[in-house]
């Protein structure tokens, strides 16, 4: 059964994730979706983690209603954005605006294999009502696209006016690190932490944005009001809009993603 906790603050649930026993879809061969959060589950998130077929330039394709945020967890290749192509392997991190034509292309013998953090712009999110039912009424046009090599998009399109952004990985581990400011996005908003043994960070209350965290490397606890669980890597965790808490590292550190989608933008 799949790890979690529950805090009924805001009449939600706080949701915490492992992939062990996730449910995985077959993308045509391409790539595989580890589902850690569905969007049937929250407001306008879903979360998993997508690894890429060895040795394969996959389909240029983009989303009109969506923004996404990769973070590399293993693997090398090249992501594509638009007109630049930038390298991707542990540590690297991608935003893809809405609509933005883009291509993961891996490299080597070794699945390219990153978080994949999806913002949606509006409560339709895309019109599927899972995850799964997205990649079914999807995936004979990404095969397609992949064979073709080609999105079957004007290369000028548009429908963002917010740039992407590729961000490589940081030797010097810096506590806090923005990976995409909240301006620079139309929901989003992503800060990689690196904390060291023992300390911890207070996630305050927020009432226009979800919440996910996502641990990268380490181990440590959350702690939502009385309750307190165990995190490691590759845990997932979402906050709902209005929780508060703290995460704390054990003696090895801990290192994670935090990722915000913004409800309310007035």
């Amino acid at each position: 059964m799949e790890r979690m906790f529950y805090w009924r603050d805001a009449g939600m649930s706080l949701l915490h994730r492992t992939p062990e026993n996730a449910r995985r879809l077959d993308v045509a061969g391409l790539n595989e979706i580890t589902v850690l959060i569905d969007r049937s589950e929250t407001e306008l998130t879903e979360v998993a983690l997508n690894s890429w077929t060895p040795g394969q330039d996959g389909p240029p394709h983009a989303h009109d209603r969506k923004e996404q945020n990769f973070f590399v967890l293993s693997g090398h290749g090249t992501v594509r954005l638009g007109d630049t192509e930038h390298p991707a392997r542990p540590g690297s991190y991608f935003y893809v605006p809405a609509g933005l034509v883009h291509q993961t292309i891996t490299q080597g013998d070794a699945p390219l294999v990153y978080f994949l953090f999806n913002a949606f712009l509006d409560t339709d999110k895309e019109g599927h009502a899972s995850f799964a039912d997205h990649i079914e009424k999807v995936k004979a046009v990404r095969r397609r696209q992949a064979d073709e090599q080609k999105s079957g998009l004007p290369a000028d399109r548009k429908t963002s006016a917010h740039a992407p952004r590729g961000v490589q990985p940081d030797a010097e581990h810096v506590m806090e690190r923005i990976l995409l400011p909240r301006q620079a996005a139309a929901r989003c908003e992503a800060i990689e932490w690196h904390l060291t043994a023992g300390s911890h960070l207070d996630l305050a209350a927020d009432a226009t944005k979800e919440q996910t965290l996502f641990v990268v490397e380490g181990t440590g606890t959350i702690s939502i009001g009385a309750e307190t669980a165990d995190v490691g890597p590759h845990h997932t965790l979402l906050l709902p809009r209005s929780t508060a808490g703290r995460i704390t590292a054990n003696a090895g550190g801990l290192h994670f993603v935090s990722f915000g989608t913004v409800i309310a933008t007035g």
